[in-house]
């Protein structure tokens, strides 16, 4: 399904203590991926840990949608005069990701995984 939440990104200035406090929390898994570790419950992906010097409150979590089609959505956005916040750029195995901001500034992530 299309223009669904696909992924929850928190920035986190201690990879070792988020993975801790969410391993304990909710009894999610962790694996390495690039320079993120990602989360999930068994082999189902929700989300990823990236390390920061100053989490940006408000920016984080990340909240990442699934698109069809990434060059339609963003093309629809510039329609409506959104900020790209990141270009379009390939995410190696998975597929393309951007991010815009929304009329209030909110961070709004796409990803269109390859088919």
């Amino acid at each position: 399904m299309a223009n669904r939440v696909c992924h929850v990104e928190y920035e986190v200035t201690d990879l070792e203590r988020a993975q801790h406090f969410f391993r304990t929390l909710f009894g999610w898994t962790f694996r390495t991926f690039g320079d993120m570790v990602v989360f999930g419950d068994g082999d189902d992906h929700v989300g990823g840990l990236t390390k920061s010097d100053s989490p940006r409150p408000g920016a984080t979590p990340s909240i990442w949608f699934d698109v069809e089609d990434l060059d339609g959505v963003l093309a629809k956005a510039a329609d409506l005069n959104a900020k790209v916040l990141a270009e379009k750029h390939p995410l190696p195995g998975i597929g393309y990701s951007a991010q815009i901001a929304d009329p209030d500034g909110n961070p709004v992530g796409l990803v269109e995984f390859a088919k």
